[in-house]
């Protein structure tokens, strides 16, 4: 055996050790970024959700470890009579789909003319879930008080809506993005008023 032939021998040896003592390095998780408790995706045949985690003592939302998804099998009738285009698509099962609900969450008393203020009702996947109302002269505005960060809650202070945990910083007047280290602004939920009741759409 050369030298090469033992290097690449060696080199298959450690990986697959490190894959038995460390099986955390050969776990996957989506790609994209868990935003908001509740949310949902797939990824290689799994469907993760997006749960609270603790990180070096801080709570943090990260995608739980994901459930297979069920491939469902076409039966030997369909199978014979399909024609050579459809047997050649692959089956994929869809996600399950949690539809929106209305919420009221405030009284239209609560939030006066050009005021920002945050209220807590549960989302429509049962998580209570913070959420800013403003009334500017153009009406009601819906943000998810959720930072686009790292998943903190944003707190309401005098400089605007600040997130605890990085200092991120968001207009109240509408989720702008002020000040970094998030990229993007808070993100809005539909909003209407009836009756004196203000209701979001999430």
């Amino acid at each position: 055996m050369n030298a090469i032939s033992r290097r690449i021998l060696g080199f298959g040896f450690i990986s697959a050790l490190a894959t038995t003592v460390f099986p955390a390095l050969a776990a996957t998780t989506p790609p994209i970024k868990c935003r908001v408790l509740g949310q949902t995706t797939t990824y290689k045949g799994k469907l993760y959700t997006c749960i609270k985690a603790k990180s070096k003592g801080k709570t943090i939302l990260a995608w739980d470890s994901g459930k297979a998804i069920p491939v469902t099998k076409p039966s030997p009738s369909a199978s014979a009579t399909a024609s050579p285009t459809s047997s050649a698509t692959p089956t994929q099962s869809a996600a399950p789909v949690v539809n929106k609900i209305d919420i009221p969450i405030a009284k239209s008393s609560e939030v006066p003319a050009n005021s920002t203020k945050s209220f807590t009702a549960k989302n429509r996947y049962g998580y209570s879930t913070t959420y800013f109302i403003a009334r500017g002269s153009d009406g009601l505005i819906g943000m998810n008080a959720t930072c686009t960060h790292n998943g903190c809650t944003v707190k309401q202070e005098s400089e605007g809506l600040l997130c605890p945990c990085h200092g991120a910083l968001f207009d109240p007047k509408n989720g702008a993005l002020l000040r970094g280290p998030a990229s993007y602004p808070l993100e809005r939920v539909p909003v209407r008023e009836s009756d004196g009741t203000i209701y979001i759409t999430d």
